[in-house]
């Protein structure tokens, strides 16, 4: 089985990111995604938001990051562009299903209060991504 993980792994890097916890991807794309929003807002950044992904970026807490993932991507089109590049790094097909029709959903639900906690939020949109 474990043969199977890697091969699905180096097919599909958020399929890697949600389920590596030993490898540093995660934290990688973190980072370039704070970079971005750093750079995009510039000086009108707020203090709370330059804090949250200082705290994000730093933090070893894979909910947090995962959620800010999700989160970029839903909210940050340009994010995408870090797993669809000019060689996609996951499934184009199954990413813009997930992306244009699954996340909206699930973020729709998370600031509305629909689910109990962040951890909820994530936990359901892993399951999502992964059984596309």
């Amino acid at each position: 089985m474990t043969g199977v993980e890697v091969a699905r792994e180096k097919k599909d890097l958020l399929y890697h990111i949600i389920n590596n916890i030993e490898a540093e991807t995660l934290d990688d794309i973190c980072q370039r995604i704070a970079s971005h929003v750093v750079n995009k807002y510039g000086d009108s950044i707020s203090i709370r938001l330059r804090q949250i992904l200082q705290k994000v970026t730093q933090n070893e807490d894979r909910i947090g990051k995962h959620a800010f993932v999700f989160f970029a991507l839903a909210q940050e089109p340009e994010s995408r562009q870090l797993f669809m590049s000019e060689t996609p790094r996951v499934p184009p097909e199954k990413f813009k299903r997930f992306i244009d029709d699954e996340l909206p959903i699930l973020v729709d639900k998370l600031t509305n209060g629909a689910f109990t906690s962040l951890r909820a939020f994530v936990e359901d949109t892993r399951w999502t991504y992964c059984t596309l």
